[in-house]
Parts: C-alpha cells; sequence; structure tokens
C-alpha cells in the first residue's frame, strides 16, 4: 500500500469508529455511578444519674418492742432541737439510675439513725402484759432502707410548656428491703415486768429489738422536662401485700435545674418531699415487734447524669 494513502485510511477508521459508538458513550466513563447507602439504626446509650440527697424526716405513729409500745408525733425541727449530732441523728441517702431507651433499673438507700428523748415520746402497754408500763423515756431507731426496682416508659409526648419540653409516665416494680432495731425506754414508775427489759444507770427500763423484711412494691413515675435543664419527677408506689409488712406506700416528688456541665457530667442542684408509710408486725405479747409509721420531709441534694 501506498504510504501516502495512509492517513487518509486512519482517518476513515476513526470516523466509522465513532458513528458506531452510542451517543453517550463518550460520557458514560466521566459520570460517576450512583451509590447505595444503608441507613444504620441509632444505637441506644445507657446513661447512669447518682444523686446524693439529705432527707429531713417528721416521724408520727408508733413502735412496740417486747410489748412495750411508743408513740411518736415529732418534726424534724423537734428532733434537730432535742438531738445530738451526728451521736442521736445520722443520715446517709443515695439515688441512683441507669437508662437505656424506654427502660430503667433504679435504687435508693436510706440509713437514718434517730434518738428521742422522753419528752418527745410517750409509753403504753398492751393487753398482752400484766403490768403498767412507766412514762417513756426516750425512744432510738436505727435503721436501713433498701429499694431496687426496673422501670417501663408506657408513653412519651411532646408538652405545650415550651421548646424541647416533654412528659413521659414510667411505670415500675420492684422490691423495698428493711433492716431496723429499735432501744425503747421506759421509767420505773408503775407495776413494770422486768423480765425481759434491761435495766440502765440512769435507772429506767429498756427494751431493744431488730428485725428485717423484704416488701415487693408497684409503682408509677410522670417526668415533666419544662424545660433543656429544668425537670420534675413525681412517684408513688404500694407495696407489702402481707408478704413482709402489711402495707406500705411512698410518694415523692423532685424538681433539678442544672447548675453546670463539665467533663461530660451535668450537675444538677434537687430539692422535693419524701414521704414514706409502713405497717409491720411480728410475734405477741412479749414477744411482739411493730413499726407503724410516717416519715416525712423535705429533701434536697446534687445530682450527677453521665
Amino acid at each position: 500500500m501506498n504510504r501516502r494513502w495512509l492517513p487518509a485510511w486512519l482517518g476513515l477508521f476513526v470516523l466509522c469508529a465513532e458513528s458506531a459508538s452510542p451517543p453517550n458513550a463518550a460520557k458514560a466513563a466521566d459520570v460517576a455511578m450512583p451509590v447505595k447507602t444503608i441507613a444504620v439504626p441509632a444505637l441506644d446509650v445507657w446513661t447512669f444519674t447518682l444523686a446524693p440527697y439529705v432527707w429531713m424526716p417528721s416521724l408520727n405513729g408508733s413502735t412496740t418492742v417486747k410489748g412495750r409500745t411508743t408513740n411518736v408525733d415529732v418534726t424534724f425541727v423537734d428532733i434537730l432541737e432535742h438531738t445530738k449530732i451526728p451521736k442521736d441523728l445520722l443520715g446517709v441517702m443515695a439515688y441512683f439510675e441507669a437508662r437505656n431507651g424506654r427502660y430503667s433499673f433504679f435504687g435508693d438507700v436510706v440509713y437514718l439513725k434517730v434518738g428521742l428523748n422522753g419528752d418527745m415520746t410517750r409509753s403504753r402497754g398492751t393487753d398482752n402484759l400484766n403490768a403498767t408500763v412507766g412514762a417513756s423515756a426516750g425512744l432510738k431507731l436505727e435503721m436501713v432502707i433498701a429499694q431496687l426496682a426496673a422501670a417501663y416508659e408506657v408513653a412519651r409526648w411532646a408538652s405545650t410548656s415550651g421548646p424541647g419540653s416533654s412528659t413521659a409516665i414510667d411505670l415500675y416494680g420492684g422490691v423495698r428491703g428493711w433492716w431496723q432495731k429499735a432501744d425503747a425506754s421506759v421509767d420505773l414508775g408503775g407495776t413494770v415486768n422486768v423480765g425481759d427489759l434491761t435495766f440502765n444507770p440512769d435507772r429506767t427500763l429498756t427494751a431493744s429489738g431488730d428485725v428485717s423484711w423484704l416488701d415487693p412494691l408497684v409503682g408509677i413515675r410522670l417526668r415533666q422536662q419544662f424545660a433543656p435543664g429544668m425537670d420534675l419527677v413525681m412517684s408513688g408506689d404500694v407495696g407489702g401485700f402481707g408478704a413482709g409488712s402489711k402495707f406500705s406506700w411512698q410518694a415523692l416528688a423532685a424538681f433539678n435545674t442544672t447548675l453546670l456541665v463539665r467533663n461530660n457530667v451535668t450537675w444538677s442542684g434537687m430539692i422535693g418531699y419524701k414521704a414514706l408509710y409502713v405497717d409491720y408486725s411480728q410475734g405477741s405479747g412479749l414477744n411482739q415487734y411493730e413499726y407503724k409509721m410516717t416519715m416525712h420531709g423535705p429533701i434536697i441534694g446534687l445530682t450527677a447524669r453521665f
């Protein structure tokens, strides 16, 4: 073939190749193929709350130790005025909670020691005693109350009180354990059966006893967030049902407001009111122990969420 015709043949070959190609073939290499993305569901994360607090309870009710009943009706102010801290008045309390989505587990532990003198108590005997009981010389109570429960959020909706506000309702169930020790002192006046009492240096007699029991409980809790950093929690439960105590109930209202956020921990101030009632009894006669008391008063504490 004559080399003069080679450029002409090459031009004709290129022209035929371009005519045979699809119209958009030249651009196809420049168009990126679409990438299909798969949405990954967000995982619920655990959040934790720890809240040490102080409970300042008033006491209304009675306790019976070895058949001797002491009636109590005192405010927390009365207790402060007539007791020595920490010898006769000491309390350690803490609340904790772990939450993941709709589920949560929470607990509350209370240690309380209260010493009341004879001016704040009144003694009486029972029909099972063949003796009268002298005037009350005082009552000392020491107890541990530990509650553990699991909760499930059954409803949640946005509130109209402002941006970021919401309302949620939880149902919960669990147990509340008690350990309690009571020392009830009486004067030597009257015809007292002293066979099972302890003589004191101040010429009084003391009846002592300690018990422990476990109460099942069920309750409901409302969580109201007014705005970011401001929330109110209200809860109430009933328990006992004869399994431990005859009956018990608890009511709580606590308001939290954020103070500061540091190192991924939100610190809040907490103020509220807590009431707890229990009716427990075991034994009879000189072996009877009974605690039928309402403890109620303000609470104040510090909450850490992380």
